[in-house]
């Protein structure tokens, strides 16, 4: 029998999507470069996640570079990332995916907030 040690889900969904911004970084050439744009957050894992925005970014995949700011508690996170795809979804809308490239103690941040959001669902819940 296959036994995972898996301790964390795949992917946490955001059954309300959660406001956050992103960000073209300043160095990259096109639409929304150096400045902030609404969003908002429909998934996130440790290595990825899924956002909906009015940016229409033209991306070629996996060169247009992301930061993607949110936050889940009490601290501001700034995940760093490249779109993997995307298109349009209804009138205005873009959906991305985002592969996050996270250094170790970024990620080690990211599932404390998440572990601390996932624990504050289960006792509103209640």
């Amino acid at each position: 029998m296959d036994v995972s040690s898996r301790k964390e889900p795949f992917r946490y969904v955001m059954n309300q999507p959660l406001e956050c911004w992103i960000e073209v970084p300043m160095s990259s050439s096109g639409p929304g470069a150096g400045k902030l744009t609404e969003a908002v957050l429909l998934d996130l894992s440790r290595s990825g996640c899924k956002v909906r925005t009015p940016l229409n970014l033209r991306f070629t995949t996996g060169d247009t570079k992301l930061v993607i700011h949110l936050q889940l508690n009490e601290e501001k996170l700034q995940l760093v990332g490249s779109v993997r795809w995307g298109w349009m979804f209804g009138l205005g809308q873009y959906q991305y995916g985002v592969k996050l490239k996270l250094n170790e103690d970024e990620e080690e941040r990211l599932l404390r907030e998440l572990d601390i959001w996932t624990a504050s669902l289960n006792v509103e819940g209640l």
